[in-house]
């Protein structure tokens, strides 16, 4: 696997769990440690700049907390998981001894961060990556990936061989993907209505398709089908509640994106509500809103 691959891999973060601050023996840092998780989770997702900021407070966690308290509050109370700290503080420390700081003002991509600071990528690559940000232009992932293939002496396949690829893809998966548009993680969250980072590289919401690859999050419009009814928008009638539909997902027990995804259209079905956990459940004309039944 390489260098590329395995920062894709680690990319989800893991579920937060309430961390027992208690666990730390040092009241001041503890309480250090609550804020700077504060920070960490917030940073996460967002600009590259806030990234680097975690990855710095790692770096202070790792010196402050012992060993044995260190962990548990990356996984716990960070939400991540080892490697994916390992991937942060790496980044920090490199742009810290590069002085690369100049460089990155512009750059856009975590992933592209991760491939800078990666000991596996060929030194070639990286002063490519960083001539093409200090000239304005953002290195897209398949071409950082032609790069580090055409530095290891593996061919780098053709125009035609590109073409060959996509005259294979259906007209209509065509079709869809000239119409993506290309998002950040913070657009998906506002597009999905979540506070936190959804798991998974595929959501669905009544509209639109959410599918992520090598470059990042792609909005998508739903494909339509000649057996799907344009329906009218329901409208909540006495005996129902119109609820955001995060507050949905706290009354049932159940993630906002798994409610999202079954009052989709393909979650629907061609039905008019769906049953979770034994609640009737439909869609709503309102965003990021549905409709409960008493």
């Amino acid at each position: 696997m390489t260098e590329l691959s395995a920062v894709e891999v680690v990319s989800e973060p893991l579920q937060l769990t309430e961390f027992n601050y208690e666990l730390i023996s040092d009241p001041d840092e503890r309480e250090w440690a609550e804020s700077a998780a504060g920070f960490i989770t917030f940073g996460l997702g967002q600009a590259v700049v806030k990234v680097l900021e975690a990855g710095n407070l790692l770096i202070q966690a790792q010196k402050r907390l012992t060993h044995g308290e260190y962990l548990p509050w990356v996984e716990q109370a960070c939400g991540l998981k080892r490697q994916r700290a390992s991937e942060l503080i790496k980044a920090a420390k490199w742009v810290e001894m590069s002085g690369a700081t100049g460089h990155l003002q512009e750059l856009t991509s975590v992933d592209t961060l991760f491939v800078l600071s990666a000991d596996a990528t060929p030194e070639e690559v990286r002063e490519w990556i960083l001539d093409e940000l200090a000239a304005g232009r953002q290195p897209t992932q398949q071409h950082i990936r032609q790069r580090k293939l055409r530095s290891q002496g593996k061919p780098t396949r053709t125009l035609a061989q590109e073409v060959k690829a996509a005259l294979k893809i259906s007209c209509e998966a065509r079709h869809l993907a000239t119409n993506a548009e290309h998002i950040t993680t913070r657009q998906l969250m506002d597009e999905l209505d979540l506070d936190d980072l959804p798991k998974g590289s595929q959501h669905q919401n009544q509209s639109h398709m959410f599918l992520k690859n090598g470059t990042g999050w792609w909005k998508v419009p739903s494909p339509k089908t000649e057996a799907e009814p344009t329906r009218e928008p329901v409208q909540q009638t006495s005996g129902q509640k119109l609820l955001a539909i995060k507050e949905a997902a706290e009354l049932l027990g159940v993630s906002a994106t798994g409610i999202s995804a079954r009052l989709s259209p393909s979650g629907l079905k061609g039905k008019e509500f769906t049953v979770i956990r034994g609640r009737v459940l439909r869609p709503s004309s309102e965003r990021g809103k549905c409709i409960l039944d008493d």
